[in-house]
């Protein structure tokens, strides 16, 4: 290979390996976003289920 076709085909694979990067980077932010979003209406769903529910739990007598 001739230096100018090897420097190309490194060009090349540095190009993918950070185009991999990127795309993984971008699924694991989604992701993390999603999930704190998920937790944090989870837990607003929880302590207003708490809220609603908790006058008709028996008293224990």
């Amino acid at each position: 290979m001739s230096g100018n076709a090897e420097n190309m085909y490194r060009i090349k694979i540095a190009i993918q390996l950070s185009f991999i990067f990127w795309i993984t980077l971008g699924i694991l932010i989604f992701y993390a976003t999603f999930a704190a979003t998920a937790r944090m209406w989870g837990t607003l769903l929880l302590l207003v289920m708490v809220v609603i529910f908790t006058p008709f739990l028996p008293d224990g007598s």
